[in-house]
Parts: C-alpha cells; structure tokens; sequence
C-alpha cells in the first residue's frame, strides 16, 4: 500500500528538498564555471575588418568582437582579409588571463603604400611641409604608423614627374602610367614607319600573352602560400610573398606596354 504525500515520514521530505537544492547547486555551479572557464577578449583596432584569431584558431572579424577564447590561449592575431595580406603584416599580442577574466586589447595596423609605375624604376618622394624624403624605387611598399600627408613625388628620366596625393586606407595602391617628356610637352610627333614589319606585331602579341601568362602563374602561386601565411602567421612564407607580388606586378607591366603599343601600331596604320 502506497502513503501519500501527507503520510510519509517528515524527515524523508526534509532529505530529499535538501537533496534536490544540492543538485540544483550543483548543476549551477558548473554552468558557471564552464562560462568562466575561458577569457573574453575586447579588441580595439583602426582595422575592423581584419580577422582575428586565437593562436591557430579563426574567431572572425575583429568588428564582432568581443570572443570568448580558451584560458590557455597564447596569442591573439589579427590579419587582413584575404585580398590583401600579400603584404600587410599580422599583429600579433600576447595573452596572458587568467580563466574568467576580461581582457581590452588594442591592436592597430600601420599603414600601407604600394606604388607602382609604368615603366618601373621610378624614384619615389614623399613631399610635405617636413621636406622631401626618398621612400624607394617602384614598385615599391611604403609602411608608416599612421596617415601621412603630402605627395607621393615619382621621377624618372625622360619622364614627366607624376604626383599623387595619399589615401587613407590601411592598404592603399597606387599605378602610374608615366608620361614621356616630348608628348607631355606637346613636341612629339608620332613615329609612322614607310615599311609595316607584321613580325613586330606578332612579337609583340607574344610578349603580351607570354607576360599575362607569368601575371597569373604568380598570382596563383602567391595566393597558396599567402593561405598558409594567413591560417600560420609564419613569419619566413611574407617574403616569398612579397618576392612573388613583386614578379606579377612586373609581368603585369610588360604585358600592358605590349598591349599598349600593339594597340597604337594599329592606330597609326
């Protein structure tokens, strides 16, 4: 025969209300030590939309931040979206909490220029009220901590100097056909040869088609190591990168002064 509730033992009711408060307790207890368990981290960037991650594991964009991240974790590393991590630099912070704890983490990216010229070997000023300061030869990466202002002066001989004012991105490119000095000057007078050699165009078809295809055999081979460079950080994959940006960025211009003139052979014809 079963008793009711009302005929049970009182001491048999206080057990199990105690016993049920513990695993109430309890169950509590361990919800909040698995939320403490990890660190939430606060990153503050000029770079929102770099993708952060800790140690080798991606949280997302550092504008969705805060992430909570393992206790054990090392390092947080923020890096450029894909299309432009040929030559921007990851930042990169230690991380040194303890479980439970909240971190603020300010990580700023410098700013980065990449001139180039057609035709290459140009010299490159930097041009404002401190002076003029050489920055290098296109194609070129010019880095600095924060915005400049001024212009970027390009010289070569027998060109007419080009100037171009700043941006204030993160990652900022710049191309440049330079002029020659005797069309700039209005003195030039097209080249119009008695004799039309068709070689010279086939020649120059085949430089233009033989340089496209170095452009996009580099570009692709950069891109795959660049996915390694992103997901590692390994600090030794940036000059392959950079070497490789470099050797598409002057197949690329062979390729447009082929085309160029091809195109004003037949203008001329």
């Amino acid at each position: 025969m079963w008793l009711n509730s009302d005929q049970r033992n009182p001491n048999q009711l206080r057990f199990s209300r105690c016993l049920l408060v513990a695993v109430l307790v309890m169950l509590l207890s361990s919800g909040r030590v698995r939320a403490q368990n990890g660190v939430l981290v606060h990153i503050e960037t000029n770079y929102p939309e770099a993708v952060a991650y800790a140690d080798e594991i991606q949280l997302g964009p550092a504008r969705l931040a805060p992430y909570r991240v393992r206790a054990a974790t090392r390092r947080i590393r923020l890096t450029a979206p894909r299309e432009r991590t040929w030559s921007v630099l990851p930042v990169i912070t230690s991380l040194n909490a303890a479980p439970g704890d909240t971190v603020y983490l300010t990580m700023n990216f410098p700013f980065y220029h990449r001139i180039e010229t057609q035709p290459f070997g140009a010299a490159a000023w930097l041009q404002n009220s401190a002076g003029r300061t050489y920055v290098g030869t296109t194609p070129l990466l010019y880095t600095h901590g924060a915005q400049i202002s001024g212009l970027f002066v390009l010289e070569l001989e027998g060109y007419a100097p080009e100037e171009v004012e700043p941006r204030e991105e993160i990652w900022n490119r710049y191309e440049l056909v330079l002029t020659p000095i005797d069309v700039a000057a209005g003195g030039g007078q097209p080249l119009r040869p008695v004799r039309r050699r068709w070689w010279i165009d086939v020649a120059l078809g085949a430089v233009a088609v033989a340089a496209g295809t170095v452009t996009v055999h580099y570009k692709f081979k950069a891109d795959r190591i660049n996915d390694t460079y992103q997901a590692t950080g390994d600090p030794a994959l940036r000059p392959r990168v950079a070497a490789l940006d470099d050797r598409a960025g002057i197949a690329l211009g062979v390729m447009q002064v082929g085309l160029g003139t091809l195109a004003i052979r037949f203008i001329l014809r």
